[in-house]
């Protein structure tokens, strides 16, 4: 394991369990602070009008905002000023207390808040990452493949339905489209960026934000409109993908042909289609359509890409060709379909 996997798997899990709770204390300190400001605000009145010391006055305030009532000072030797300023900040701080501690609370209890925060500090930290940006579907599949093939990532959307589906601390729930956002998913010290948005003008922006904020990384985008490649392509998107486009393309080829494996997606010239075909006759590659080119043979589950055109390909071999999926019938009736 080099030196970058050890940083992103073993160092930044550590650390971030350690600065998770100052992470999250740094969402609730204005609640915090306005709590404080209201028990001070008590204190004060208690120190001056009931010549109380100020620990005594701290603790008589902090009885008058959570209304426990363990001190009360005899209301008949108050002033009229003492009595409207604590009237006064009684109606404020019982409704702010009741509402900063359900808020305090429903941070603190939130599993989505900590694996936010764990989040944002791990996307900071790490380097030579996957960011995946977005909140089209095709996310989750991403990340399950991204998750076998041992990729560190971390994931951006706005969506709490995807944010739901991915598990542990890998995710950030925000906005796309803002830079702070960005920076806290490690765009700069991220290997590469892919956008999967729903909107494809949002998708623009954000390839617009990645490259402003780190000019080398390089960005993959799935797009819907396939007439807005050129245009992602001078915004700086390393490679654009038509999602639409490539299914149609894989769709329209399985009705010429069953053996469809894959599609190789060129960007100017006609549809480059990946088949696979079932070896039932023998057959030298030198018979195989001049249109189709021979990629590899599997023999015995074992990929042999070592071949010519005298090469004999024999039953139960699997042969793997690109060409375009208008030649495959005649594989298909040279490998597979009795003379």
């Amino acid at each position: 394991m080099d030196k970058g996997k050890i940083w992103n798997r073993i160092v930044i899990p550590i650390l971030e369990n350690l600065v998770a709770p100052y992470s999250v204390f740094k969402r609730i300190y204005i609640q915090i602070m306005l709590l404080s400001v209201a028990v001070l605000i008590n204190a004060i009145v208690f120190v001056n009008y009931q010549h109380l010391d100020w620990i005594s006055a701290i603790y008589a305030g902090v009885n008058v905002v959570t209304t426990v009532g363990l001190y009360s000072p005899n209301i008949y030797q108050m002033t009229s000023t003492e009595k409207i300023i604590l009237t006064l900040t009684i109606i404020l701080a019982v409704g702010l207390y009741t509402s900063i501690i359900q808020s305090i609370v429903a941070t603190l209890i939130s599993r989505v808040t900590w694996n936010d925060a764990k989040a944002r500090w791990r996307g900071r930290h790490m380097k030579g990452h996957t960011i995946l940006i977005g909140n089209g579907t095709e996310i989750l599949s991403a990340v399950r493949r991204l998750n076998r093939l041992g990729v560190d990532y971390i994931v951006l959307t706005s969506s709490k339905d995807i944010a739901n589906n991915i598990r542990g601390d890998a995710v950030i729930l925000g906005d796309p489209k803002d830079d702070n956002n960005l920076i806290s998913a490690g765009v700069n010290y991220a290997k590469n960026a892919i956008v999967i948005m729903e909107n494809d003008m949002e998708a623009l922006l954000i390839t617009l934000k990645l490259q402003k904020l780190n000019p080398p990384l390089k960005v993959i985008v799935a797009i819907r409109d396939y007439s807005l490649t050129d245009l992602f392509k001078t915004a700086g998107a390393d490679l654009v993908i038509p999602r639409e486009d490539i299914i149609g393309r894989i769709a329209a080829s399985a009705a010429l042909s069953t053996n469809i494996a894959g599609l190789i997606f060129p960007e100017r010239t006609g549809d480059m289609i990946i088949g696979i075909f079932e070896v039932k006759k023998a057959k030298k590659i030198s018979d195989l359509p001049s249109e189709v080119v021979p990629l590899a043979i599997i023999r015995n589950n074992k990929i042999d890409p070592y071949f010519n055109k005298d090469t004999e390909l024999k039953p139960r071999d699997q042969l793997i060709i690109l060409g375009n999926p208008s030649t495959f019938q005649k594989v298909r009736e040279l490998l597979e379909l009795p003379d």
